[in-house]
């Protein structure tokens, strides 16, 4: 096992390790061998603003999926850990960025990129929280239910729904790739316990899963069956 660090944030610390992964398939009894797999599975979630919140969850994806997918062997698997509130915040979504998030033939600078810009642009300039409700919905972005009661969720899932939208891109480009994204769910970790409804709780004062029980699911879509990702309608 070689342990590589990296942040996702930072372009230069993405490439480092990307090279370094490199030399280790090129070295020794690796030599000309391929990466069977990646999982991009950085996140950060409650009490960020949403610039950290982008860096992360959506441009970040970006970097690690545009650094490691070509070390990626053909019929290899490439997972995004993602959020059930990307989905859900695309289907708040006006009509006209449903076509956009989706429309694969877009590339990242065309589509994605000016939305994250629209976003930041609209959380800059609204210091309340009924401003930032007016701005997002002038968007075509509504928060539904979340926008006032949870805007966290908000922020945080338009963040993962602009990841989804570059795994879908992706997807399309590497048609010999099984490229497919899991829901962990509820975990145990950091990125609920910074959360005012579960802070200072024991794992057993929640309903949260265990670290080990959470990345099940990426797991299975790693190294399962032969069936797995294949047939991703994109």
């Amino acid at each position: 096992v070689d342990v590589i660090q990296l942040d996702v944030t930072d372009q230069e610390s993405v490439d480092a390790a990307s090279k370094e992964v490199q030399r280790i398939l090129l070295s020794g009894d690796n030599a000309k061998k391929k990466l069977a797999g990646i999982v991009s599975n950085a996140g950060i979630l409650w009490g960020y603003p949403l610039p950290e919140l982008m860096d992360v969850c959506a441009t970040g994806v970006k970097r690690v999926l545009d650094a490691f997918v070509p070390l990626v062997e053909d019929d290899g698997r490439v997972v995004v850990v993602t959020s059930g509130l990307g989905p859900l915040l695309h289907s708040y979504s006006s009509e006209e960025r449903q076509k956009a998030l989706t429309n694969t033939e877009s590339s990242w600078d065309e589509s994605l990129a000016p939305m994250i810009d629209d976003c930041l642009d609209a959380y800059a300039k609204s210091s309340t929280i009924e401003e930032r409700i007016a701005a997002f919905e002038t968007i075509g972005f509504p928060g539904g239910p979340f926008a006032e009661s949870a805007p966290d969720f908000h922020m945080y899932g338009l963040a993962k729904m602009i990841g989804d939208a570059y795994m879908l891109r992706v997807a399309h480009a590497h048609p010999s790739l099984r490229v497919t994204s899991v829901d962990p769910g509820l975990v145990y970790t950091d990125l609920i316990l910074n959360m005012p409804k579960y802070a200072g709780l024991k794992k057993e004062e929640t309903s949260a899963q265990s670290p080990e029980e959470g990345v099940d699911g990426a797991l299975q879509l790693l190294l399962d069956g032969e069936d797995v990702g294949k047939g991703l309608g994109v």
